[in-house]
């Protein structure tokens, strides 16, 4: 399949021949199966629903005198040990919290100082021109344009390609 050049800048249309499905790994479950899977997924969440709403509701209950309603685990015994393990929950938060800032404290003493990420200096526009043997005008034109057609290609066909292609020359 082709696509039309969106541009409108004459370069030729590009190629996209790709068909998603090719990539997807798609099941072909029996239905009594996907019924199942359905009717075990919603009766989960129903679970994972129904204990949040009690531990919410439950513990405004006992923080405001309403009735507490007690169904075979919901009741006030599991809330009291969800509430401890909230308090252990958030004492772990601030250990781990307390370490983490010592930690960076200790990499920002240890180690801050060091530079030792090096960064390639600028290429001037006389290297461009003569690596790619283009005036310095082509050269502008291809840093300030948005959209640039090029006539014939002008990267060297062995750049990037390593040194292998370059032995077997």
């Amino acid at each position: 399949m082709f696509t039309q050049n969106k541009h409108g800048n004459d370069s030729l249309p590009q190629k996209a021949d790709y068909d998603i499905n090719e990539h997807l790994i798609v099941g072909k479950q029996k239905k009594w199966k996907k019924v199942i899977e359905w009717i075990l997924t919603i009766i989960g969440w129903l679970i994972m629903f129904s204990y949040i709403s009690y531990v919410i509701y439950g513990n405004l209950a006992l923080k405001n005198g309403w009735k507490l309603f007690e169904f075979t685990i919901y009741n006030r015994a599991m809330l009291e040990e969800v509430n401890l393990y909230y308090i252990i929950l958030l004492v772990v938060l601030l250990v781990a919290f307390v370490i983490f800032l010592i930690w960076k404290g200790y990499n920002r003493y240890k180690f801050g100082k060091l530079h030792r990420r090096d960064f390639s200096p600028g290429v001037s526009k006389e290297e461009l021109m003569r690596r790619f043997e283009l005036d310095e005008k082509t050269i502008e034109h291809f840093q300030n344009d948005k959209i640039i057609t090029l006539e014939h290609n002008i990267i060297p066909e062995d750049l990037g390609r390593g040194k292998a292609v370059k032995d077997k020359k």
